[in-house]
């Protein structure tokens, strides 16, 4: 039988990334990023990808491996890690899989949500509607389903219609049946989570978002934009969506608007810190995960080496 699936995970800015490094030596392990946005070539810096002194440090896995135009979901990300996952345990090494995606954890570790079957009828209904008045079914979602609402861009009618037909068919909103979970992991796992206080997490997200303006964020996603290589997924992370307006009227008029990209930056840090905020809701209801309080005096070495140990720990001690 093959050892548990290692799982740290924790808001974003917590220090996943930098204790996982120092961690992963100690466990003989390689890290799998449960990141929605770390796959993506070309978007390093929106995607906080691992520096390369980490990632030649310890093989870093799931990074950069897919085109911004192509579409990533729970269930392929899912599939693409129990590869990565069988390709480290293939040699001897153990699979420290790092993220704050609490969906895609689950995916892997669970399986995924699996609804009523497709209803053809109601999808050529809902998609004549949505033809005839452009946003309806954004806007039917919304009073029936606030969070996945607040997660989906209006012009992704694949996942908008999912979600009116889930609700159509069951009831209840897809956002709440996505929070359940079965009563045994499909894959075994052991999870270490990282936790700080508000006050730090907040500090810690807006010197993050200072540090990816200062690293080229801007140019960045302005490549991308010009280029027309942001698709339906990445065109949606925060870091990227909030820059798209005001860089698409700065190439159509060829004026640049400072304001509005200082607008954009500030919108990257609430949206960031609104996201760690979901994701402690999310924590909760996630089964048998050891918290590890981390003050913002620590090391990302200390804290790695905590990390290090709580694993090694027994479960139950």
């Amino acid at each position: 039988m093959e050892p548990p699936v290692l799982v740290l995970l924790g808001a974003t800015a917590s220090g996943k990334e930098g204790a996982a490094v120092h961690a992963a030596p100690e466990l003989r392990a390689e890290i799998v990023c449960a990141d929605s946005a770390k796959p993506y070539r070309g978007l390093g810096i929106a995607a906080a990808a691992p520096p390369p002194q980490h990632a030649r440090d310890v093989p870093h896995h799931l990074v950069g491996v897919l085109e911004p135009t192509e579409r990533l979901s729970a269930a392929r990300w899912a599939e693409m890690a129990r590869a990565a996952c069988a390709d480290i345990r293939s040699r001897g090494l153990r699979p420290l899989v790092v993220g704050g995606t609490a969906l895609y954890l689950k995916a892997l570790l669970f399986g995924m949500f699996e609804g009523p079957g497709a209803d053809h009828d109601l999808r050529a209904r809902l998609r004549a509607e949505e033809a005839a008045s452009p946003g309806v079914l954004h806007a039917r979602l919304a009073a029936v389903d606030p969070a996945s609402a607040a997660r989906l861009h209006r012009n992704d009618v694949k996942r908008l219609l999912r979600a009116i037909e889930v609700h159509e068919k069951t009831g209840r909103p897809i956002s709440e049946m996505q929070r359940e979970w079965s009563a045994a992991p499909r894959e075994p796992y052991v999870a270490v989570g990282l936790r700080r206080d508000a006050v730090d997490l907040r500090r810690r997200i807006d010197a993050r978002v200072a540090r990816m303006a200062d690293a080229g964020l801007v140019d960045e996603v302005r490549a991308l934009v010009a280029a027309g290589r942001l698709g339906p997924t990445s065109g949606e992370m925060i870091g990227v969506k909030e820059l798209v307006p005001a860089l698409e009227r700065e190439i159509e008029t060829g004026v640049a608007d400072p304001a509005a990209i200082e607008a954009a930056l500030a919108e990257i840090r609430q949206h960031t810190w609104i996201l760690s905020r979901r994701q402690a809701t999310w924590w909760k209801s996630f089964p048998a995960v050891r918290w590890l309080d981390v003050s913002p005096e620590e090391t990302p070495e200390v804290t790695g080496w905590r990390v290090a140990e709580a694993f090694a720990e027994p479960r139950g001690a």
